[in-house]
């Protein structure tokens, strides 16, 4: 549980249907052979307007404290490819007056069907998060926030108040859980602290990397991301290559069910033990300190990355 989840639970009981999916004028095409031909999803999920989305931003406090970052005139885009739906948040800054991307979130429905060894007796429907972006190209890295892997900005910080906004999503379609991966290990322990592996084994392995990484060599977080993307983490003298797995916020009881089992948590620790890394320290220290400029926001990012 987030700490916004109270609040906006009471927020949600507020907001009606007629509101989140009402739609502007500036949407509806004044030329009428629009209306016949088939021009897709209207809607983010086929239920949210752009009015909606943005009565919804603004109720729950996530555009004013996007304002209080130093971004106004903030604009939503919306649309649909095959299965996949993309929201889209601008804005501009005195440091950047053109509209610039701060908000790009990827979602499609989804079906989670459990392997048959999980004793799980139906697929599930959930939201799965492709991808997700939050960035505020108006701050800078810093030695206490350095940049991660997968960063051209610092990000905006308001990743649990977006996190407590698909609950209320997942909720109010009337889904089963919400799902993603995380595409670094900084992100899946990040997302660990509320989206659980479906998978006890995929669960042993971040617990056996936090463990070496974390608590035995006493690695920051972003050193431990950066450790394993740079290639300084190895087993049985292989390279480990991070590979993200499914985790989940089951919302269905079946589902929490499972997810809370002690039979779960068992295979997850038996995994883990089951583990033994190798760090590469001196390596690591050197691409560190060579590093250091680009990572503490004292040279710009290069344009690759």
């Amino acid at each position: 549980m987030t700490r916004y989840a109270r609040q906006f639970r009471r927020i949600a009981r507020k907001l009606g249907r007629l509101e989140l999916t009402a739609t502007s004028m500036a949407e509806l095409d004044p030329d009428p052979r629009a209306l016949m031909e088939d021009c897709g999803p209207t809607r983010f999920l086929d239920f949210y307007g752009d009015e909606g989305l943005r009565t919804a931003f603004e109720r729950y406090g996530f555009f004013d404290a996007v304002r209080r970052r130093g971004w106004e005139g903030l604009d939503i885009q919306v649309r649909a490819d095959d299965e996949r739906h993309t929201l889209i948040i601008e804005g501009r800054h005195e440091l950047h007056p053109e509209p610039t991307h701060l908000v790009e979130l990827v979602v499609r429905r989804d079906r989670l069907v459990p392997d048959p060894a999980c004793e799980l007796s139906r697929p599930f429907d959930v939201l799965t998060v492709d991808w997700l972006t939050l960035r505020n190209p108006a701050a800078r890295f810093t030695p206490e926030r350095p940049r991660l892997p997968g960063q051209d900005a610092p990000g905006l910080g308001l990743g649990e108040q977006v996190l407590e906004l698909l609950y209320r999503v997942v909720d109010r379609l009337r889904l089963d859980g919400l799902l993603t991966v995380g595409e670094h290990f900084h992100n899946a322990v990040l997302y660990r602290r509320e989206l659980a592996y479906f998978d006890p084994k995929a669960a042993g392995t971040c617990i056996a990397l936090e463990d070496a990484l974390l608590a035995r060599e006493r690695l920051t977080l972003p050193q431990a991301s950066w450790a394993i993307d740079w290639g300084f983490v190895s087993e049985g003298g292989e390279t480990l290559r991070w590979r993200g797995e499914a985790q989940l916020r089951a919302m269905a009881p079946e589902l929490v069910r499972y997810m809370k089992s002690t039979r779960r948590r068992r295979a997850a620790a038996e995994e883990a033990a089951r583990h033994s890394l190798a760090f590469d320290r001196g390596g690591f220290e050197a691409r560190w300190a060579a590093e250091l400029d680009v990572l503490e926001g004292r040279a710009p990012v290069p344009d690759d990355t």
